[in-house]
């Protein structure tokens, strides 16, 4: 029999080999097979849509397989397996849980498409394979090479917790049995596996695992994985080691070939356990080897690449950063943060900058007051409403969600708004930070908090400080004189009016206001513009995609025919200037990030702020009522001669005030008749709409 007779489905992409009649009878065949499909998989990982699309096609044929004498029943589940593991190994190399999670499901259930919110996995042909003592060594094999893929989601994107319950012991048995020969695949296995298990509290088995690694460390110092297993030991409390973990980082340190990421966890684990002022004086060469490891993350050429690798650095750094954040001052703190965004010291802010960062049961901000990490039932809550409120479906530990994503709208649901802003009051003590924001005399906000956190809405509810979120970690340069602004007009409701009351607003205050109307917009005139000098403002009243399942895909739509694509933004340079200029994208979604990755920092605004570029945007869909009235009340604040961050302050401000005197306020400007029909829409506004605006920096 053929090859691509076998997986009629990608036969475009098979060669004509031939394989034994009875390939599919017996475990060496099945792996055999395997092996020539997965050597075409690799083949096609230049080109990752192929890849992807042929990986389908084998699971779609593999599936159809009629069980027989040819064909054993263990033959699918155990070859599903096998083929889900190059796509699923791709999503675990680059950290990219939706892959994962796509091709786990795959394995292990219906192939799953890209589009997919949902998936069911059935693991009974696995069991019962495990169970066929012919089959049963292969299974497990093929089980330990997408254990890592399997535990990480669960370690890290609280994802498939119903399969990683079903499957720990017997990946934890195998690893027992087969550690001693540190097959590699068995080692990556083991170290996500304990991880899994301290977090589940199955202490007895995780020591066990531990104690089998550590010797193997000690054993073999060379090992390919010996840095991760070190690392892992190391940073564990209590100790699931027989050495203690400040031995085994000493040792690793000085015996092991570590990679550059590996010798940072090990120095930071040192740090963290040392007392205060050992830690301060070990400070610096944390720092030294942060610097060199941001510089090896900044050689990523792919801007959503680079995000969620520094995502990654930043998880790998997380007990340190909240040592430092409790005990203040926040000087070493600003200096870390500043190296992992891979900024010079010479270019890093040096002003008062307040870090915000989830901890468990509420956010924290001041120094001594670490609150405790084990209690989610707040984040939870609130996770739990935003999913609800936002059409999102975000995960977080302890949630009893068995998938990375369950069905997302991404539309807004207004009879879930209280119940958002409850959750984030009670997760986020508003008037507190802003008490402490004026003590602090705080000039701009770095949060570690999820995007989606309308924390400048918030503070504008309280009657401020609404200050800046710092995304570039770099000091802004001083705004532009607003002497020109250039207004793109694409197809969003009210976009017409919009346009109108811009033209009113800053004609009226001698401001040049350019309008490009509908039948003068083009993705290449847009870019054209972005990349000049010619506006002191670009303002864009239009839609924004930000597709929840491929975020990457974001783009601003000018029209039904024309769009900017996120990579489109993150490509064209920002005119070189001594003043900054703002980017106005008055659009849905425009200043949301992917939200599946370790950290939210790559999205429309978040990826093209910086020290050139201030950018205002809204963080989830927003109605048309709510953005012309927030555009005119921008506007009217931009037209006065206040600065970018103080118009978007007061212009937020007047966005919480009552109707009758927003109606009078916009009124007295003169374009009362020109935004009626939109303020109309604004007359019962809930958080949706008043807490959606962001400004980036």
């Amino acid at each position: 029999m053929r090859l691509d007779e076998l997986f009629p489905s990608a036969a475009a992409h098979l060669p004509s080999t031939e394989v034994s009649d009875s390939a599919l009878a017996e475990p060496q065949g099945v792996v055999q097979v395997a092996s020539l499909l997965q050597r075409r998989q690799r083949e096609l990982l230049q080109s990752p849509f192929l890849m992807a699309e042929f990986s389908h096609a084998l699971l779609t044929d593999i599936q159809a397989l009629e069980t027989g004498p040819a064909i054993a029943a263990p033959a699918r589940p155990v070859l599903a397996m096998l083929v889900c593991w190059t796509p699923a190994r791709q999503g675990f190399d680059h950290t990219q849980p939706l892959e994962m999670w796509r091709w786990l499901h795959s394995a292990l259930g219906a192939p799953v498409s890209v589009e997919a919110g949902e998936a069911t996995a059935d693991i009974e042909p696995l069991v019962q394979a495990l169970r066929d003592p012919v089959w049963a060594p292969t299974a497990t094999g093929a089980l330990l090479l997408l254990a890592p893929v399997l535990f990480y989601l669960n370690n890290n994107a609280h994802s498939a917790d119903e399969l990683a319950a079903a499957l720990w012991p017997t990946v934890v048995d195998a690893c027992r049995v087969r550690l001693a020969t540190g097959d590699v695949h068995v080692v990556e296995a083991a170290t996500q596996v304990v991880k899994y298990l301290v977090w589940k509290k199955h202490r007895e088995e995780a020591c066990a695992l531990g104690h089998a690694l550590e010797r193997l460390l000690y054993a073999d110092p060379q090992h390919p994985l010996a840095g991760g297993i070190a690392v892992l030991l190391a940073g564990e409390s209590p100790a699931i080691s027989h050495k203690d973990p400040m031995v085994i980082a000493r040792w690793a340190l000085a015996t092991v070939p570590l990679n550059p990421f590996a010798a940072l966890s090990l120095t930071t684990t040192l740090s963290v356990r040392m007392a205060a002022a050992e830690r301060a004086a070990f400070f610096p060469t944390v720092l030294s080897q942060l610097r060199d490891v941001a510089a090896l993350v900044s050689q990523e050429t792919d801007p959503a690449q680079l995000s969620r690798d520094r995502g990654v650095l930043l998880s790998m750094q997380n007990p340190l950063v909240h040592t430092l954040l409790n005990e203040g001052p926040h000087e070493n703190l600003r200096q870390w943060l500043s190296a992992w965004r891979g900024v010079p010291p010479e270019d890093a802010r040096d002003d008062q900058c307040l870090l915000l960062a989830n901890a468990g049961s509420r956010v924290w901000y001041r120094p001594g007051t670490a609150p405790d990490p084990d209690d989610d039932a707040s984040l939870i809550r609130l996770t739990s409403a935003m999913n609800k409120a936002l059409g999102r479906a975000l995960v977080t530990r302890a949630m009893s969600d068995t998938a990375l994503t369950t069905p997302a709208t991404g539309r807004t649901s207004r009879e879930h708004a209280d119940a958002l802003e409850a959750a984030l009051r009670a997760h986020l003590d508003v008037a507190d930070l802003a008490a402490f924001a004026r003590k602090e005399n705080a000039a701009a906000f770095v949060s570690m908090l999820p995007s989606l956190t309308p924390l400048q809405g918030l503070l504008a509810r309280q009657g401020g400080p609404v200050l800046p979120i710092s995304v570039s970690l770099r000091p802004p340069l001083a705004d532009r004189s607003v002497r020109r602004v250039q207004m793109w007009c694409g197809d969003a409701p009210y976009a017409q009016a919009e346009a109108a009351v811009l033209q009113t607003v800053f004609t009226y205050a001698g401001i040049q206001c350019d309008v490009v109307g509908h039948d003068g917009v083009t993705r290449q005139r847009f870019l054209d513009a972005y990349s000049s000098d010619d506006y002191d403002v670009i303002w864009v009243a239009a839609h924004g995609h930000h597709p929840l399942l491929r975020p990457d895909d974001s783009a601003v739509v000018l029209t039904s025919t024309e769009q900017v694509f996120l990579q489109d933004l993150t490509a064209a340079p920002v005119p070189s200037t001594s003043r900054r200029r703002l980017l106005v994208l008055n659009t849905c979604d425009s200043a949301a990030a992917n939200a599946q990755g370790p950290y939210d920092d790559f999205g429309l605004g978040r990826s093209i702020a910086g020290p050139g570029q201030a950018v205002i945007g809204h963080l989830w869909p927003v109605s048309g009522g709510a953005a012309v009235v927030f555009g005119a009340l921008l506007a009217i604040e931009l037209a006065d001669g206040s600065t970018f961050a103080d118009a978007f302050a007061t212009a937020l401000c007047a966005l919480q005030e009552n109707w009758s005197a927003l109606a009078k306020r916009l009124g007295d400007r003169g374009i009362g008749a020109a935004i009626a029909e939109a303020l109309q829409d604004f007359q019962t506004p809930c958080l949706l709409d008043w807490a959606s605006p962001a400004f980036l920096e």
